[in-house]
């Protein structure tokens, strides 16, 4: 049954594909009959759209049925195909020397989206049907992280099923016992040694092991195997990163900064206006924030609070249902138009388009007392998007965001800074990636 699921759910992803490259092949067509070739002049057009489609597929996880929500697979395929036809409108306009039509681009992507959202839903339903949840048990070292991440896997009942909830100190019979029954297993802060002898059970008998990552852990996972003669030896990646690529890099940060600040100066003085008609107060509201190698620096945002929001002067991040937002300030804060004089900021060269957020020095001083290595995320510049701004949130724990800021700065490349930017579009639409922190609290912190 698993077996002819699987092969119906990549029957259905190959018609998803060769659907919407049909849209596209009618349309041209129909609108563009001066892109028209004869025999192998249409297959190079073919070809052209098969790789767009492919890249932007990939930039936005377009297949990744299963690993993330439908609603979001939905919002990855709009901008894949807006990415597409996009590129494929400036080949052919290239081709025809002269700039085509756009009406019949925007029918071609009303129909190819009419067509895609019930094939998603349908892929989506056929993925789970072929792959039921995995019967899971959590193995945790702390009760309340247990409690947190029970809530956290169970709002993803499609994947899971909890059966058993241990603690890692129970006899180690009945832990084994339990893992037995399971087919996925969740490790939350094991103690090592235990940790080593369950994990290594685990994958002798094929359950899916996910384990909650340490600062080493994390480290280790983006090192390279290097042989000390037949001794193989794992090299994590150096932080310091080639002088050559922080060039191209400042490059890039130079020039579409300078675009976007142009291309958006509209957005900017409406936004400037409407806080100022709102409350008769300043606009900008400038921050203290820290950046590479500790360097404090001034950020500048669009204020989305009152003027008095911290006359008390406690430094705080904004909360879930913080009074403190102004009308205007929601609508910013939600999509992102908050943070777009960072702009001149990165223009300056005190921060860069990719890397981890600025945390406020006070903030980062709270982290630092209990995550000493949070301070590793100011071993680069800081950035207006990075990892932890797109698979975190601005509400994520900072052990979460550390984490995931090391990722980026283990990976670093030009490469990956181009595919989180335009990831980055994506997440703006994504509104619950801004939801504030508990209420009543200050940090971050759980």
């Amino acid at each position: 049954m698993k077996k002819s699921g699987n092969i119906l759910l990549f029957i259905t992803k190959a018609l998803l594909f060769f659907v919407v490259l049909g849209v596209f092949f009618i349309g041209q067509n129909l609108f563009y009959e001066a892109t028209v070739f004869y025999f192998w002049g249409n297959y190079i057009i073919l070809l052209l759209y098969t790789v767009n489609l492919l890249f932007s597929s990939t930039i936005y996880h377009g297949f990744r049925f299963g690993s993330i929500d439908l609603g979001e697979i939905i919002l990855s395929w709009v901008f894949c195909l807006i990415i597409t036809n996009s590129l494929e409108y400036l080949q052919l306009s290239l081709l025809a020397a002269t700039l085509l039509r756009v009406p019949g681009f925007l029918v071609v992507l009303g129909i190819q989206l009419i067509l895609v959202i019930p094939l998603c839903a349908l892929i989506d339903k056929l993925y789970y049907r072929a792959n039921p949840a995995h019967k899971a048990i959590i193995i945790y070292g702390e009760a309340k992280k247990a409690r947190e991440y029970r809530n956290l896997i169970e709002r993803h009942r499609k994947k899971f099923e909890i059966i058993h909830v241990v603690p890692h100190d129970d006899p180690l019979g009945a832990v084994i016992s339990r893992i037995d029954e399971a087919e996925s297993v969740f490790f939350l802060d094991v103690d090592k040694e235990k940790l080593e002898l369950l994990l290594e059970y685990s994958f002798k008998h094929d359950k899916r092991a996910y384990i909650l990552p340490s600062f080493m852990a994390v480290l280790l996972n983006t090192a390279e195997i290097t042989w000390m003669s037949k001794t193989p030896l794992l090299l994590p990646n150096s932080p310091v990163m080639d002088p050559v690529k922080l060039f191209f890099k400042r490059v890039i940060d130079i020039v579409l900064s300078l675009v976007a600040i142009i291309a958006l100066s509209w957005l900017m003085l409406i936004t400037w206006a409407a806080i100022r008609i709102g409350d008769r107060a300043p606009a900008i509201y400038r921050q203290t924030r820290v950046t590479k190698g500790g360097k404090l620096f001034t950020i500048y945002k669009f204020r989305s609070m009152r003027p008095d929001a911290e006359d008390d002067y406690i430094p705080r991040l904004a909360a879930k249902n913080d009074d403190r937002v102004t009308p205007v300030g929601k609508i910013i804060r939600k999509t992102r138009i908050d943070e777009l004089p960072q702009l001149f900021n990165v223009l300056s060269g005190a921060m860069s388009l990719v890397g981890p957020r600025p945390e406020r020095p006070e903030i980062a001083e709270q982290y630092e007392e209990i995550y000493p290595n949070f301070s590793f995320r100011t071993k680069v510049k800081a950035g207006m998007t990075g990892y932890a701004q797109i698979y975190g949130r601005y509400n994520t724990a900072p052990d979460e965001k550390l984490f995931l800021d090391i990722m980026y700065i283990e990976k670093f490349s030009i490469w990956q800074d181009i595919k989180l930017m335009l990831q980055t579009i994506k997440v703006i639409f994504m509104f619950s990636s801004t939801e504030g922190i508990s209420d009543g609290s200050t940090t971050a912190l759980r």
